[in-house]
């Protein structure tokens, strides 16, 4: 009897250790609902955001159940309802984190434009609210901690807005894959202006940025719209939407006003030109846009645009041109021309070099393959 005694106990200790591994190799989840974020040491003192480096900020990880590799932002708010926030850009893997100084001035001094602050307002003395938002890889929902606050001086804490040099379209029609933009090409001599003939597809968004990400993008918020063209224009989810599909000269104005960077797009037809020589003996009507000029328009977004039969043969200067049409602006700052059945454009570049022809011939561009040919 004792021994069946003896062999039952030595069976219950081996399943009750059993469970016990199985919870050390298969943790269960918990989805925590907040963690602590701590107040930095001498946070009743102001923090002079400009004139520090960095303050130190602490934290419990949140319980998930198990020991995970969390990735934290810290938040900033001016009301302690984060009804408005501002994300700083540093992440951090570690409970200890050393906070830019200048990366909170940044935010800060967002969040106060944002208001209706101007840069004469500044320096001010100013309560900042703090939380972290806490992330683990494969996890969807993210945990907030609670928000602390501390006091600070603040002075005007923005980089200087510069007029762009270079302006990208991204959208639908590259399936928002920033790097597949197409650039807008530089009106000469003419800052922040840019122009391109593209292809949007029907009910398709697009959006503007300075630079070839996402990151910099300016959608229908940021931008004032002239619709010439009948496209139909919305609001799609803050982006710029097109109701109708088809080609359309795209002509974008950058503008700094206050301490943003803004837009004006003028939605145009595609209204393409062959001038020169080609087009006339007579000096003064060759450079003019005129209708019996004009390129005939592709249905599809991936057809050549075509010119009318050159009228005469040139060789040399001044060669073949073409451009397109944008008021108060000379046709040569926007011209292009195919050079080895490659699209080329001006830009703000120096004069092109020239292209021969044959009376008869014609000029073809495809602006989507950015190809072209004379035959």
């Amino acid at each position: 009897m004792k021994n069946k005694i003896f062999t039952l106990l030595l069976a219950g200790m081996a399943i009750f250790s059993s469970c016990d591994s199985d919870r050390d190799s298969n943790p269960v989840y918990n989805q925590p609902e907040t963690f602590t974020l701590n107040k930095p040491a001498l946070s009743d003192n102001i923090f002079d955001l400009n004139s520090s480096s960095h303050i130190w900020l602490t934290c419990s990880q949140p319980d998930y159940g198990f020991t995970a590799a969390v990735t934290y932002t810290l938040e900033i708010s001016l009301t302690d309802d984060f009804e408005k926030v501002q994300v700083l850009p540093t992440q951090f893997t570690t409970a200890k984190m050393e906070v830019k100084t200048n990366e909170l001035a940044v935010c800060a001094t967002n969040l106060f434009i944002a208001e209706g602050k101007v840069k004469d307002d500044f320096p001010l003395q100013t309560p900042l609210y703090l939380r972290l938002k806490a992330v683990v890889t494969d996890l969807k929902e993210p945990v907030y901690s609670n928000s602390i606050e501390i006091k600070t001086e603040l002075e005007y804490t923005l980089p200087p807005i510069e007029i762009p040099k270079k302006l990208y379209i991204g959208g639908d029609f590259c399936e928002w894959n920033w790097d597949n933009t197409l650039e807008m090409v530089p009106v000469n001599g003419t800052e922040g202006m840019f122009w391109r003939v593209i292809y949007i597809p029907e009910n398709s968004s697009i959006k503007l940025s300075k630079t070839s990400t996402e990151e910099t993008s300016a959608g229908f918020a940021e931008t004032t719209i002239n619709d010439n063209y009948e496209a139909v224009v919305t609001d799609n989810s803050g982006k710029i939407g097109f109701t109708k599909g088809g080609w359309y000269l795209l002509v974008v104005k950058a503008a700094i006003e206050g301490a943003e960077l803004r837009y004006t797009m003028d939605i145009n037809e595609p209204a393409v030109y062959i001038v020169g020589p080609v087009t006339s003996n007579n000096e003064s009507d060759r450079f003019n846009v005129a209708p019996e000029k004009k390129f005939t328009v592709p249905v599809n977004g991936d057809d050549f645009f075509v010119s009318p039969p050159f009228k005469f043969g040139v060789s040399g200067d001044p060669g073949v041109r073409a451009c397109v049409s944008i008021d108060g602006i000379d046709w040569w700052k926007t011209e292009f021309m195919v050079f080895d059945g490659i699209l080329k454009y001006r830009g703000n570049d120096g004069d092109q070099a020239r292209v021969s022809a044959n009376a008869g011939q014609k000029l073809y561009i495809n602006f989507t393959a950015g190809t072209g040919k004379i035959e």
